[in-house]
């Protein structure tokens, strides 16, 4: 007879088959459990939808691992994010999820990480050795964390290292498991010289108590002398102690709350002589008080009131001060005292329609050149998206990361601004090698994202694609359960799917966007799609033959492999391409 369950085990229970219903009921229920699990894990460093399910590789051949994260100064890498990198870091994170729905914790899930994890993070490893047995999305991931440490070492960061087993469990783990997790933790600290490593158990109590949590709305800022404020009460000058900046910034765990600087036109520079000047000033023991030298920062918010000696500032945004506040971050992690120094802290309450705010972040941000396209989520072609598609009433575009966290849509209408980028680069553009290559520089890089955000395009060309790959992954999960998918990564199958099926949705050798517009999506059938998957399957095979080397994951990456599917589209008779 199974355990009688806790309180915390039927409320967890509760909120599992609620928030399964709501956001994705087409997955299973272990698939739903590990994503929520990878939420809660990961809610610190506030991913949004796609970046947690990028890091997902739950599978066959998972070595024991349902999610593994990699994150530089509290920034997630995704899979182009090496041409991005600072050319320094203080801190190196992985993170890695082990998730079971079950009620306890078992040592068995200890020991298969155990035996994988030091094979998988040694730089030296034979990756045809491990091809056979490791799936090819868990030897990316891990990929990218060994070239992260291999491209960072020069700058010495601090490497970490985080194992999270998160299950149903009553209690805390039995001593046998801790006793096996102290093993594991000590082998990862020999993944470099410095490396810090730690395991995390969440239980039924942890999970719950993350899930009330939710993100933080409303921050406090502790001032030092009374704020000035204007006479139309829009907003308070004042100044605030560097410590007790330093918590406004960061989160329980002591992370930067990136959340707070998503209006900000500018990224985290790094060591710039600007930025070196602050860190100086900041370590300066001439008994000069920090302000004096530094303009300040500037958070825009949609309220603030004055209560006792703290600011309770509602929806914070800084919009100028990124530098400042890294320098600052940076400078308190090393050990820096406050000494009573302090910071200027502008506060301006702007109202959320109109051009106030965007007006507001570009002023603050003028100081110096920006590059071209630096202003994304605030540029009029993403409002414009995001309206379109709010009024479409199908998807919830997240112009600005996890606008819609906790908000109870599904997780398939959530689409983040990259996910955007990527299904228009398969389905418009016709190239899904780049789409799965690329994503950072989709929105970073300025002749990609010319290409995809442009008034040019009618808006409704941003639905439709989402549309097509909508129904291409319904599809492609129903088809994967009879027939598991080569290479079981399902984008290497859903962006080359997209891109044939612009040619065989139009039957034209180079559909326009107007072209695309014109097509009846109920063409897209389950027939057309199962023929489609058969051809793709067919193209897959016969490269794999050529070299098995990098697998699907390669070949699916290659402009050459595109070229393939797009004349075995529209030479086949089957398919009736117009010439």
């Amino acid at each position: 007879m199974a355990p009688a369950q806790n309180n915390d085990q039927r409320l967890l229970d509760r909120i599992l088959e609620d928030q399964h219903r709501k956001l994705a009921p087409d997955k299973t229920r272990d698939d739903f459990f590990t994503f929520f699990a990878a939420d809660k894990a990961l809610q610190d460093w506030d991913l949004d939808n796609d970046e947690i399910t990028d890091g997902i590789v739950d599978g066959a051949h998972d070595c024991g691992i349902d999610g593994i994260w990699t994150f530089v100064d509290e920034r997630y890498i995704t899979a182009d994010a090496h041409q991005f990198l600072p050319p320094r870091a203080t801190k190196i994170e992985l993170v890695i999820l082990q998730a079971k729905n079950t009620s306890g914790y078992q040592e068995t899930v200890i020991e298969k990480l155990h035996f994988h994890l030091p094979t998988l993070l040694d730089m030296g490893r034979e990756e045809e050795d491990l091809i056979d047995h490791t799936n090819a999305k868990l030897l990316d991931r891990t990929r990218r964390f060994l070239h992260v440490l291999e491209e960072l070492a020069s700058s010495f960061p601090q490497v970490r290292i985080k194992v999270i087993y998160a299950s149903k469990a009553a209690e805390t783990p039995h001593p046998n498991v801790k006793s096996k997790g102290d093993r594991l933790r000590r082998e990862l600290t020999k993944i470099t010289s410095d490396t810090v490593a730690e395991l995390e158990y969440l239980n039924a109590a942890d999970l719950r108590e993350r899930t009330a949590r939710g993100a933080k709305a409303v921050a406090q800022l502790v001032f030092t002398e009374t704020p000035m404020s204007t006479s139309l009460g829009e907003g308070y000058v004042c100044l605030a102690r560097l410590d007790e900046y330093y918590r406004f910034i960061t989160s329980d765990n002591e992370a930067l709350r990136l959340e707070l600087f998503e209006s900000n036109v500018r990224d985290y520079a790094g060591s710039t002589v600007v930025n070196n000047a602050i860190g100086e000033t900041l370590k300066s023991v001439t008994g000069e008080d920090f302000w004096w030298f530094n303009n300040g920062v500037t958070v825009v918010a949609d309220a603030a009131q004055i209560a006792g000696k703290k600011i309770v500032i509602k929806e914070p945004q800084i919009v100028n001060g990124l530098q400042t506040s890294h320098e600052i971050y940076s400078y308190v992690q090393g050990g820096g005292q406050h000494r009573d120094r302090s910071l200027l802290v502008k506060i301006v309450v702007a109202p959320e329609s109109g051009t106030t705010r965007d007006r507001i972040i570009r002023a603050t941000n003028s100081q110096t050149q920006l590059p071209a396209g630096a202003l994304r989520a605030t540029e009029s072609i993403q409002k414009d998206i995001e309206e379109s598609l709010h009024q479409a009433g199908n998807y919830y575009y997240e112009r600005r990361a996890s606008s819609y966290r906790n908000l109870g849509f599904p997780l398939e209408r959530v689409v983040s601004m990259a996910r955007l980028a990527r299904e228009f680069t398969a389905f418009t553009l016709r190239e899904p090698h780049v789409a799965l290559r690329h994503s950072d520089a989709l929105l970073l890089d300025d002749q990609h994202y010319a290409q995809i955000f442009s008034t040019r395009h009618d808006l409704d060309i941003y639905r439709l694609c989402l549309d097509v790959h909508t129904r291409l992954r319904a599809f492609l999960i129903r088809y994967s359960e009879d027939r598991p998918l080569l290479g079981e990564t399902l984008e290497n199958w859903l962006y080359p799917l997209a891109s044939m099926s612009a040619h065989a949705l139009t039957r034209l050798r180079q559909p326009s966007p107007r072209d695309l517009l014109n097509i009846d999506l109920d063409h897209l059938n389950e027939t057309l799609m199962t023929r489609m998957t058969g051809t793709l399957e067919h193209n897959f095979k016969a490269a794999l033959r050529q070299s098995k080397a990098g697998g699907v994951d390669r070949i699916a990456r290659t402009p050459e492999f595109t070229t393939k599917l797009r004349q075995a589209v529209i030479t086949q008779s089957r398919y009736r391409i117009e010439r």
